[in-house]
Parts: C-alpha cells; structure tokens; sequence
C-alpha cells in the first residue's frame, strides 16, 4: 500500500482546480465532476473502511457546481483504499485521488487529516512511492481559513535543515534534491502555522528511491523449502487441556516431515501475549504460558532440526500490546522514558496510532533507535539463545509481521545485524501490496516475500478465465523483481479465507490452483489444515480452526484422499529439482503461455536437457490435441515425440482407453502438436520430456 499525507481544506477555501478529498468537520469531503455527457443516477463512495459495501455513502449533485460531493466519517491518520460507484454498477477510480495504486485495481489511496489544522497536500514524491528518477519535492502548504506564515516555514530532509523556496500565491513549497542521491527511503519533514497561529506539528513523509536493480543475496535451500503454517494454540494439544503446544507440534513432527513432507514450520507468535493469536506481545523474550515453556520449546528445535526441518519465527514489532509496560508507563505520562517508544498523537499521551483499527495495538516508533536496538537483541536471542555461537538452539528465520509499517531504515539495519550473525537465517516479509510496491523491500532487506499478486491472480485466472493474462503476470517477475529474490506461493493463510472457499467449493479448481503453485517457480506454502480441505471464511476466527487428527488418521487410509494429494505433489517437487529451480534476471527456468486457441494455459519448466510441459485446462472445453507455436519451445530438440512419463494428472472424466494411449509432441506444418493429450475442463498435466 502507499502512505500519503492529506489533504486539502473544505471545498470553499481550496483553489476552484483542485477536487482532491478534503478535510471538513465530520470526516473528509469527496468530489466527482463527471465529464460531458456523461449519465449519473447515483454515486456512492466504497472502500476498506466499509468493507467495500456501495451504497452506504451517497453522493450529493449540486448542478450549479457540476459537481456531486459526498462525506464519510474517517479516521484520521488511517490510510484509506477506496472507490466510486456510479449507478450502483460501475466502479471508477477518483480523478483526484492523491495517489492511485500501482496495480489492476487502480484504487484511490487517502490518509486522512484533522479538520482545523494546516495540513499539507499536492505533495511530490507521494508518501511511499518508488521514483526511478530524482524528481524535486513540491507540494502544497495548507492553513486553516488563514494563509500560510511563510515565516514559520521549517524544513528538513533526511534529519537535517534542507533550502527550499515558498511561493506564497501558489502556497507551494519545493526543494530540489542532488542527483547523486542514494537509493533507499528518504524522510521528508516540515512543520509550519498560518496566520491565525495555528500549526501542523512536525509532519513527516518518506519516499523511495530505486534507480539501480540490486541482487539479492538469499539462502538458496528455501527454493527446495515446503513451507507449513502453524497456528500452535489449534495445532495439536499434548496434555488435554484443549490447547495446542510445543510438546503437541513435537508429537506430530513424523506427520509433518515423514507423512506429509514438509521441511520449514512457520509458527505463528510464541512470546506472551493478551490475546489468542499472539499478534499482541507483552514480552519478547518469553515464551507464552499456555504454549508450555521455555525447555518444551528447546525439545521441539531439537526434535525437529534432527529430522532437517527450519524454523521460522512470527517476528512482531510493529506494535506491542497496550498491556505492555513500556505502554503502561507511557499512557497519560508524557514524562514517561517509554513516551518517545511509542507514536502518541496528543500532548497528554491519552490518544496514539495503532496497527488498522485495534487501538489494543499501538504502535512503536522506529524514529527513536533504542526500540530498534531493543530489537535486534530480541533477535540475536532467538537466534542464539545461549550465545554460544551454536545456531542448533535457535530459529532459522524470522516471518516479519507487517513489515510495511516499519520503516524501510530500520529493515536495512536489521538485515546487516541479523545476516551478520548467521548468513544462512531467512528473512521473510509479509508485504500485503502489488507487485511494483514489492520492489523496495528486497533492496537490502528481505529475502523473501509472500506473493500476494500471484494469490490474487490465480484466483482471477481460475475464476474467470483469461489464461494469457495470467501468463503475462507471472512473466512480469523476471523483468520487475531481481536478481535472487525469493516468493512465498499461497492460497490462504491466519488471515484469509481457506481455499476451498476461495474457490466457491470447486475442487477442480482448486487442485489446478495447488498444481501450478507446486510446479511454478517460488515457496509453495501450505496452512495448517489446508490438505484435509478445511472450510472458512473471514473473520479470521473462522479459518483458525482445531486440527483433527482423527479425520487425519482416516485420510491416510485413503490413497485417492486429498491428503495424499497434498502429498504427491510435495513428493513431485522434490523429486524435480528443476521444478523449484529460480526464475528471475540470471536464472531462466520457466516459459508460460497458451495454445493457439488462447484457451488453455500451458508452461515450460527447463535447466540444461531436462524439459518439463505443464498444461492446465480452464477453458470449459475438452481437447484431445493442443498445437503450440514453435517459439516457445526455442531451444528444445524433439528426441522422443512419445511421452511416456506423467508426473501428475488430474483426470476429470473416465476414460476407458486413456490408460492405453501415450501422447505425442513433434512439430507439424511450423507448429508444435501435443496428441492424443485428452485433456477435460477442470484437468491439468504434467509431462517431461525427452524420456525413452
């Protein structure tokens, strides 16, 4: 997502040009001028802060203005996606949205302002946008029924006084930057008053500047890695007092490794916390209560590193708990040492930002370096929590909560601080955005990041179709992200739905979806539960659920079971190295396309002579042939037309001679033919190639 600072005052005070949402009293005024004749019954306003619901925010025409306006409550501060809904049907993004996302959602992006205070807007570079080129920073100056005290003017780049120019009739501020700026986040703050003696505080606006593509430098056994969320509370309990455990994970460890296959544990938040999920920490150095302690957990590291596995730990700093006793000592005490800890947003330190909407969360300030240090020593514990040097106590890797909340400085210190201690530990980041938005946080910082653009396309893809779509947006990876980067591949997780619900209980679908995430470049990933077909939907309580492990005990009696599906195709990857090898700048291993109908998605996995042909059929047809243009296959030589060896296969419909008849590849009249494939809709297949 972008952070931008808003806004513009109330329509009557702002310049005639401008429609840019403003602040007004009872939340933020927006705009619409609908161009000539151009038809509007109703317009309403939707977004994340009502769950996307049209309807519930109407617009108002006043045609002596031509323009239609509208007032929702927000909250200031919170950032906002949002969009317009004209005649109830047809969503359009804000002409005069302050930022617009990067992606195919072209939502609008606002972060609301306190009515009655100077405020700035109009500004450049939008707060957390990537700029490939050095641009000056402008942007507007605004007071509150007054003009701005140019006097007043204070302004400070990257911590240090920095000159600008003020053009009092535009009330516009710029300030060029140097050329040999380096890339990375940039802090943009300034502070004025207006006439009235009003003033803005210290207002603050990052950017980030990425001119030069810089490799990444990952751990290279987390492409061969099957990554297992574990909600532990659900997860397996030892002892029977209904909770789940270290001890309860460590009994299930032959399940994980041996049955299912799996090699890298994603636990979510062990260290104490108020609530059930554990995303409210009190102490970092602890391990929660009913969790078991601190010698359960050492057993289990123990336990699971001798059967190869890693461990990742749910590393939550963006907040604490409102419990906590830096938060205590801070609360209506401004005079609290823990005050500067935290982001209060009054002088009585009675209000506070905190993560989305739960005030329990407040959030740390990054700003000040003792809550980074605090935090690198948390994680050199967890690392290595005896201090011998010896990393087999320790974690292997940190999933870091939010990471989009902390700033980008403090993630390139916690990469040279934690790499320096073990070169070897994975830092993985969950960055809930578009793929553009991705970019910034493998310069330095991340190895990894959860694909939440492939999650979103894939399920358009098997929603709706449109297979060369989706091969152009996994083909984006290689010219987009660099050199070295590693994805995490996932159909749900604690915070989205399961899915089998995803897919509206097609398991069609969902098997095509599991089959392109295990045969595709990246991490697959599978949330506890997933491979026994667990049903949820949101709120996230719903998608936490007990893990059965009768059902599971059942599934295993069953070789045609969903779980032993779950566990071919673990078993597949495995057995395929070139189908977890890397694809990006340096490394090409992958090739998406279509048939030439357009209708059926087709890949090509490769590394040296081996050749793998992936088909997936989402096209609501049937085909016995497939014909391919010949220069997709560049490079590849026909040794043996007769594909004998399947990897996997989906078969939809029976079919009585199947088991009989052996696909043919080869080139006919200038075009690749794959015969007597006898592919259904709903079907997918995997072959190598070349095979006597």
């Amino acid at each position: 997502m972008k952070f931008v600072i808003t806004f513009l005052l109330f329509s009557s005070l702002i310049c005639s040009q401008s429609l840019a949402p403003a602040p007004v009293e009872g939340g933020t005024m927006f705009f619409y001028k609908p161009t000539p004749g151009e038809l509007i019954n109703s317009l309403s306003l939707a977004g994340g802060f009502n769950g996307w619901k049209p309807g519930q925010y109407y617009f108002s025409h006043y045609p002596d203005e031509y323009l239609w306006k509208a007032v929702a409550p927000l909250e200031p501060g919170k950032e906002v996606y949002y969009k317009f809904v004209v005649n109830d049907t047809l969503w359009i993004t804000d002409p005069n949205a302050p930022f617009v996302t990067e992606d195919e959602w072209q939502n609008g992006v606002i972060t609301p302002v306190k009515f009655g205070v100077p405020y700035i807007s109009e500004i450049k570079p939008a707060s957390g946008q990537r700029i490939t080129k050095i641009i000056p920073v402008s942007m507007r100056l605004n007071g509150f029924n007054s003009e701005v005290n140019s006097r007043s003017l204070q302004f400070w780049f990257n911590g240090s006084p920095h000159n600008f120019f003020f053009d009092t009739e535009s009330s516009v501020l710029t300030a060029s930057l140097p050329d040999e700026l380096p890339d990375g986040e940039h802090l943009i703050e300034i502070s004025f008053s207006d006439m009235n003696g009003k003033t803005s505080g210290k207002i603050q606006t990052r950017f980030f500047a990425d001119r030069f593509i810089t490799p990444v430098t990952s751990p290279a056994h987390y492409d061969s890695a099957i990554i297992y969320e574990i909600y532990i509370r659900t997860f397996a309990d030892s002892d029977g007092d209904g909770i789940g455990g270290f001890n309860g994970i460590t009994n299930r460890l032959g399940y994980l490794a041996d049955t299912l296959g799996v090699n890298t544990l994603w636990l979510m938040p062990w260290n104490e916390s108020t609530t059930e999920h554990g995303y409210n920490v009190v102490d970092y150095f602890s391990i929660e209560k009913d969790y078991g302690t601190f010698d359960d957990y050492q057993h289990f590291l123990k336990e699971a590193k001798k059967r190869g596995m890693r461990i990742l730990m749910d590393f939550v700093i963006n907040h604490t708990d409102s419990t906590h006793s830096w938060f205590l000592d801070a609360y209506k005490n401004p005079s609290s040492s823990y005050t500067s800890w935290y982001q209060f947003t009054n002088k009585e330190n009675s209000d506070w930002n905190h993560f989305g909407v739960e005030r329990k969360m407040p959030k740390l300030d990054f700003s000040n370096p003792e809550v980074g240090e605090y935090f690198l020593e948390a994680a050199r514990f967890w690392l290595d929590p005896n201090g011998d040097g010896d990393f087999s106590d320790g974690v292997d890797g940190f999933r870091c909560d939010a990471a989009k909340e902390v700033p980008h400085t403090y993630w390139n210190t916690f990469r040279k601080y934690v790499k320096g201690i073990n070169p070897e530990v994975l830092l993985l980041g969950e960055v809930w955005d578009n793929l553009n938005y991705l970019i910034p946080f493998y310069k330095d910082e991340f190895d990894m990041l959860f694909d939440y653009p492939f999650y979103y396309s894939i399920e358009r893809f098997l929603s709706n179709g449109a297979p060369a779509r989706f091969a152009e947006d996994e083909l984006r990876y290689i010219s987009t992200l660099p050199e070295g980067h590693q994805k995490v591949r996932f159909l749900s997780n604690h915070d989205n739905q399961r899915p089998i619900n995803l897919f509206s209980g097609d398991m069609n679908k969902l098997k095509q979806a599991l089959f392109l995430i295990f045969s595709l470049p990246g991490t697959p990933m599978i949330y506890y539960g997933d491979e026994m077909i667990y049903q949820g939907e949101m709120p996230p309580e719903n998608v936490r659920n007990e893990m059965d492990w009768k059902m599971v005990a059942d599934s295993l009696r069953w070789h045609d079971s969903n779980l032993y599906f779950y566990r071919d195709l673990i078993t597949m990857r495995k057995a395929n190295p070139v189908l977890y090898a890397r694809h990006d700048s340096s490394n090409n291993s992958l090739r998406m396309f279509t048939d030439r109908t357009g209708t059926v998605l087709a890949f090509l996995r490769y590394s040296g002579d081996e050749w793998y042909l992936g088909i997936v059929n989402n096209s609501g047809k049937s085909y016995r042939d497939l014909t391919f243009d010949v220069k997709y296959f560049d490079g590849f030589t026909v040794k043996h037309k007769r594909l004998y060896e399947r990897l996997v296969r989906w078969e939809i419909e029976s079919d009585k001679f199947r088991g009989l008849v052996f696909p043919e590849l080869e080139i006919r009249d200038g075009v690749y033919v794959l015969s007597r494939v006898h592919i259904n809709n709903g079907g997918f297949i995997l072959f190598k190639l070349n095979q006597k």
